[in-house]
């Protein structure tokens, strides 16, 4: 049984306006990106990417002190729980029909921008900022098998609406097709339902768009990798100046990352 501390958490911004600023945000981004401007799927990603990572970013840093024990509570356990969740989705993905991949450094390139770049930005966007959204709305407090029942349940609601606000953003998604991402939340959720820690959901969606690049590049059914490019989708712009964008923009974010390291090793050393 897991258990978290109580912490005193103070909010600024009150957490649900932080909610419902991303919900509509993460909206607005696929519909203005792909059903209004039709760009070629990895030029979307790259906006769609970096807006996500900001507000995600500036969502940490503005209660950083509030949800670091979110992040350390059985963090191991978590992870493994989301690779375990990961690998019964790729199962499945891999026991449908396949379809064709790209070739060369194309596909070693859609791997990691599709896969794994995509499944993280999606995880962090999806479920993980909803569990910290539920864990401030709770003020830390899960020391009772009651509130924790409760945040594994917020957290499920937060991260299915946010889920249905994002993918219907998406023309393929407003249909019945909706229900898939649906479930897919809910398979998300499970290392945060049973370790109180979301990070396992990372490791889950990445899993889940890595398998999917490699064996249905068009993303079956489920339609796994929006947006959907079929003949009727305009798909403005090249796509090897995305791919070039998008190296760019994983070398900046490397940067970034590093520095961030850098600077908390420093601060835990006293050196300035």
């Amino acid at each position: 049984m897991w258990e978290a501390p109580t912490s005193a958490l103070s909010h600024k911004t009150p957490v649900m306006v932080w909610y419902a600023a991303a919900a509509v945000l993460f909206f607005a981004v696929p519909f203005v990106g792909t059903d209004l401007a039709g760009l070629q799927s990895d030029l979307f990603y790259l906006g769609y990417f970096t807006v996500a990572v900001l507000f995600f970013a500036t969502f940490v840093v503005a209660h950083a002190s509030d949800l670091r024990e979110l992040w350390t509570l059985h963090l191991w356990q978590s992870l493994a729980l989301g690779a375990a969740v990961g690998l019964v989705l790729a199962i499945g993905i891999f026991q449908q029909t396949a379809t064709a991949h790209a070739q060369g450094w194309r596909f070693a390139f859609e791997i990691v921008w599709r896969g794994l770049v995509y499944g993280t930005v999606d995880a962090l966007t999806l479920v993980v900022l909803p569990a910290a959204v539920a864990y401030l709305l709770m003020h830390g407090d899960r020391t009772t098998f009651r509130r924790k029942a409760g945040f594994a349940g917020l957290t499920l609601v937060l991260s299915m609406f946010v889920t249905a606000t994002y993918h219907l953003g998406y023309t393929e998604f407003r249909d019945q097709t909706l229900r898939y991402p649906e479930i897919g939340a809910v398979m998300a959720n499970v290392p945060v339902a049973l370790t109180g820690n979301p990070v396992g959901a990372v490791v889950t969606h990445a899993t889940m768009h890595v398998s999917a690049v490699v064996h249905q590049r068009d993303g079956g059914k489920q339609h796994m990798l929006p947006p959907r490019v079929d003949g009727a989708y305009p798909n403005h712009g090249s796509s090897d100046l995305a791919a070039g964008l998008a190296a760019g923009w994983l070398v900046a974010a490397a940067v970034a990352l590093g520095a961030v390291a850098r600077r908390r090793r420093s601060a835990r050393t006293g050196i300035t």
